[in-house]
């Protein structure tokens, strides 16, 4: 039982390992392409105005 544990502990730990920087990196993405929509909503306001 124990070692059946251990391995479900190791296997949970290499996925996060292996798929957090990917996760990281598209939400890197996500955040930029955010931020890129704001800023070009706050010109186009400034232009209207």
């Amino acid at each position: 039982m124990q070692f059946i544990i251990i391995m479900f502990v190791i296997s949970v730990v290499v996925f996060i390992l292996y798929y957090l920087p990917i996760i990281s990196k598209d939400l890197h993405k996500i955040t930029k392409q955010n931020q890129e929509i704001i800023e070009l909503l706050q010109k186009s306001i400034k232009d209207k105005d």
